[in-house]
């Protein structure tokens, strides 16, 4: 193996190029291609692409060489499309730029000598062909750009602009795209770039060159490449169908390409990508606690999981791939064959069998039941059990008694865990005993340490989150409809849950009397205020709605809820399920009598559909966490651990901290009330990254932030970490645990405080780095006292800058050291405020413009949108803003940027006129920006 770096130039050189057939199709986008555009043209001093892996291939003598493409082809296609786009766009300006005939020509010569391989058919005659092969998905398109034919008559002009959704190869998208924005170039910025492509000068690219002999697999997924990367899906298959390529080339086969991608077809293309629907199905992402996978990438886990090779409780989702390979390293052609075809039948099986959230349901569906119940309580780990019993059933290994047995005590011990608040942490390793048949549902459940009779009584009357309550009222509904007249057996899930009592039961329900449950009239205000704030909670005092209720109402006096006011519905008119009609006609008030009442019955109802009747009596006995003995040996612990901790946090942090008697000691991470605490029990010690701000929905949104980058977090970290949004909680917080570890025993201490020293450090700096773009007031305690004090000088600037413009109207109250936000008169006519709807800025406005300050050397001022309580109609205009900028905005979106400026260079000396001079030209721009919106806004109504 050979790496070194090169410049594109490197293609000169007379080969051919071949791209699997089994590897992804062209997936980059605008997005990618606006980047790599970005950074080339950027005459900065060095550029860094990307790596690409090269295979040398065996070849007969004589022929011209071959390689694999083993990684990189993104890369190298985009690139090559590029050049050819570069090449185009000269021939078409030649005129313009006063290129002469002699000067193209030598241009032209190049861009074959890199995209073409000249040989002879016979004779003196030559003729050109592609030199990069692509794979049989992107041939014909790439080979079409290459070749020119879309310069004819200027073709690619239909091109651009295209939607994501249109069917159109992304190499002829890019080809356009590339031309479009050459056009927007400066002569001298193409002739920098057409350079830059050409000659053997700037070396952006890193080349791994294989021998034949070498294993590409060792380092294929540890390269880090930029741009789309490979999902562990398309790594796994790339595996496969390269170890089945090797060994038929070791078979001696005499047409490998033909077998290899006859088995490809009749494996992998039938299971997962023989037309839309099926390729639409395994792409379809679902959510796992607050991760998104997507099916295939769940079923290639499970099925590692029942064959073997893969331990939930050992290894991660990123190990995956690594494990594909390790197992098929040492199979021969028909071992492989074999593992081909069972991997296909099972996700036939898979298919056929997980159940669709958009079909109904009903009672009887022992198998949707099973899945419903797994998807909403968000429980994936027992898939590849389920997947076994599925496929033995097929395959007649089982009776469906056998597996309808099997998928009631899953589902039983499940929902009885979720009720009783049951941790999940042995389910990876209960799921293994399952699959290697060491244990049966049944004993699973019966060892549970969690489900007891006085945890489930406990679990139905305090539900604080809905997912469960909902999830029970679903199917009680069911069960009730199963042995009703009704003739509807069937339901889909989809239902609201609805407190009948409101949460805020003080505004419209003070008057109505409360009751203890030995049914005694309550007198005095904080004890009605403590029972029925608990009473809210029970599942009695919870029901199903087809949607939501109008907040007025949901909050208004039982009569009113029910029958609704002013125009607006009530219960009694989205109340289609049978548990809701109870509720609706059979009482004309409501207090805790009656929510005690519903909830012993749907207990019953529960305990019969869940064979919940003889649960374990359970007997906790707790230590008692106050007495004098604790104290004391809690802070002699703390007083030995601080100085330790405070000197593997570099002196950054708990310098404020001092020894505690309680169990916790926690220090500031420079976010205001975000905290990393550490924990010392007599049994066990944890460490966590608190969230805690006053306005829950920070500390949700600050959680949903983290969780979208878990991956990336947990690859640093180097563990798997506990992520709990605690959805009934104010806080939300991720936790790492010393399981076992307590501080009862004094010779573990070095290693407490260690543990506590380590991870209160990673956890700081590796969450923090993700929510200074959001939570960024306060982030400027990480900094050095000089940036400190050079970000302040700046931020007083832009304030004075702001103040002085008369074009926008600033908000310093609104502002930071690292933010100033203003608006502008055309925007806030785009955008009008909504004094009745506050945004996520405690504002009647949904948009600021923020120049932002987290660099001394430069700015920018970016558009930022908020969805908090947007109406329909500024959610319609922020859409048709994202189309017209061509900026996409994620889905379920809180915050989002429609519009950066460029950056606003700031002079070392921190110049105030200079500065003011960059402030004023980049607001030109925005102005024209919105000018020009403005325009296109109006001419689409």
């Amino acid at each position: 193996m050979k790496a070194e770096d090169i410049s594109f130039y490197f293609l000169s050189t007379p080969s051919y190029y071949d791209i699997p057939f089994f590897q992804r199709a062209y997936v980059w986008n605008s997005e990618n291609w606006s980047e790599l555009l970005s950074d080339l043209t950027n005459k900065k001093p060095s550029h860094f692409l990307g790596s690409i892996i090269l295979k040398n291939e065996l070849k007969a003598a004589g022929n011209i060489p071959r390689f694999s493409v083993i990684d990189g082809q993104q890369r190298l296609t985009t690139l090559s499309v590029l050049l050819r786009a570069c090449y185009d766009h000269m021939v078409k300006n030649a005129e313009k730029y006063e290129l002469d005939s002699e000067f193209m020509t030598k241009c032209k010569v190049i861009m074959e000598n890199l995209l073409f391989v000249s040989e002879s058919e016979g004779g003196f005659k030559e003729s050109l062909h592609v030199k990069i092969n692509h794979s049989h998905l992107d041939k014909p398109a790439f080979e079409n750009v290459i070749n020119g034919e879309l310069d004819n008559d200027d073709r690619w002009e239909r091109y651009v602009n295209l939607s994501e959704d249109d069917n159109t190869s992304n190499i002829i998208k890019a080809y356009a795209f590339f031309r479009s924005e050459l056009i927007e170039l400066s002569q001298d910025e193409v002739g920098f770039l057409w350079n830059l492509l050409t000659a053997n000068k700037i070396k952006f690219l890193v080349n791994i060159d294989l021998d034949v002999d070498d294993n590409e697999q060792d380092i294929f997924d540890t390269v880090n490449s930029s741009g789309v990367r490979l999902s562990s899906a398309d790594t796994i298959k790339n595996l496969l169908y390269q170890k089945y390529v090797e060994l038929l080339r070791a078979s001696d086969c005499r047409d490998v390409d033909k077998v290899a991608i006859s088995e490809y077809d009749n494996t992998w293309v039938d299971a997962f990508v023989k037309d839309d629907k099926v390729n639409a199905y395994w792409e379809t992402q679902r959510q796992y606690g607050r991760m998104k996978r997507t099916n295939i990438e769940t079923f290639l886990h499970a099925f590692a999981v029942v064959k073997g090779f893969f331990n939930p409780a050992e290894n991660n989702m990123s190990d995956l791939p690594g494990e594909y390979r390790t197992e098929i390293s040492n199979m021969d052609i028909e071992s492989l064959d074999s593992f081909l075809v069972e991997m296909h039948d099972y996700a036939l099986v898979y298919m056929d069998y997980y159940s669709d959230d958009d079909e109904a349901l009903s009672f009887d569906d022992y198998i949707g039941r099973l899945f419903n119940i797994c998807n909403v309580l968000e429980v994936s780990t027992f898939y590849p059990y389920i997947l076994k019993q599925l496929y033995s059933w097929k395959k007649d290994k089982i009776t469906e008694e056998e597996l309808k047995s099997s998928f009631y005590e899953i589902e039983r011990y499940v929902i009885l865990n979720a009720i009783c608040k049951g941790s999940t942490k042995n389910y990876n390793n209960e799921c293994i005993q399952l699959v290697e048949e060491r244990k049966t549902p049944k004993e699973i459940m019966e060892s549970s340490i969690y489900i007891s009779e006085g945890s489930f009584k406990d679990g139905l009357r305090r539900m604080t989150t809905n997912k469960l309550p909902t999830l029970l009222l679903f199917w009680v509904e069911l069960y009730i409809r199963k042995s009703s007249l009704s003739d509807i057996k069937s339901l889909k899930y989809g239902f609201t849950l609805e407190h009948i009592m409101p949460q805020k039961w003080m505004q419209n329900w003070q008057d109505v009397t409360a009751y203890d449950r030995e049914g005694n009239e309550l007198e005095e205000l904080d004890e009605i205020d403590r029972v029925r704030s608990k009473a809210i909670y029970e599942i009695g005092n919870m029901t199903l709605l087809n949607s939501k209720l109008n907040t007025s109402i949901s909050n208004g006096a039982f009569i009113d809820k029910i029958n609704g006011k002013y125009g607006k519905k009530g219960v009694k008119h989205l109340a289609d399920l049978l548990l809701t009609k109870e509720v609706v006609e059979n009482n004309t008030e409501w207090d805790e009598l009656k929510i005690y009442k519903r909830t012993d019955e749907l207990e019953s109802l529960i305990r019969t559909i869940w064979s919940a009747t003889d649960l374990p009596i359970e007997a906790v006995t707790k230590p008692d966490s106050g007495s004098a003995g604790r104290k004391e040996l809690r802070l002699e612990f703390w007083e030995y651990a601080l100085p330790i901790i405070r000197e593997m946090n570099n002196y950054e942090a708990y310098m404020n901290v001092g020894p505690t008697t309680n169990n916790e000691c926690g220090t500031s991470v420079g976010i205001g009330d975000f905290r990393v605490v550490c924990v010392a029990n007599y049994d066990i010690s944890r460490v966590y990254f608190n969230m805690g701000k006053n306005r829950v929905e920070e500390n949700k949104e600050a959680f949903d932030i983290l969780y979208e980058h878990r991956q990336e977090i947990e690859e640093k970290v180097g563990v798997t970490l506990n992520w709990d949004r605690a959805d009934g909680f104010k806080a939300s917080w991720v936790n790492i645990d010393f399981d076992d570890i307590g501080i009862i025993n004094k010779d573990n201490w070095e290693k407490i405080a260690k543990f506590f020293g380590v991870w209160s450090l990673k956890l700081r700096k590796t969450m923090l780095p993700y929510l200074w773009d959001r939570f960024s007031v306060e982030t400027i305690s990480e900094r050095s006292p000089e940036e400190k004090a050079k970000l302040k000088k700046l931020s007083d600037i832009y304030k004075e800058w702001m103040m002085s413009k008369k074009e926008i109207h600033g908000y310093l109250e609104k502002c930071s050291i690292t933010n100033t936000r203003f608006k502008t008169k055309l925007m806030s006519e785009v955008i009008p405020d909504t004094p009745e709807a506050l945004s996520g800025w405690s504002m009647p406005n949904h948009y600021f413009y923020e120049l932002i300050n987290r660099n001394t050397s430069y700015a920018a001022i970016a558009l930022s949108f908020n969805s908090k309580n947007l109406i329909d109609e500024q959610r319609d205009i922020i859409k048709k803003i994202s189309e017209i900028v061509g900026r996409n905005q994620p889905d379920n979106w809180q915050w989002w940027k429609a519009y950066r400026s460029e950056r606003i260079e700031i002079p070392d000396d921190m110049n105030k006129d200079v500065i003011f001079a960059n402030l004023d030209k980049a607001l030109e721009e925005i102005l024209q920006f919105e000018r020009d919106l403005k325009s296109k806004l109006d001419a689409e109504v």
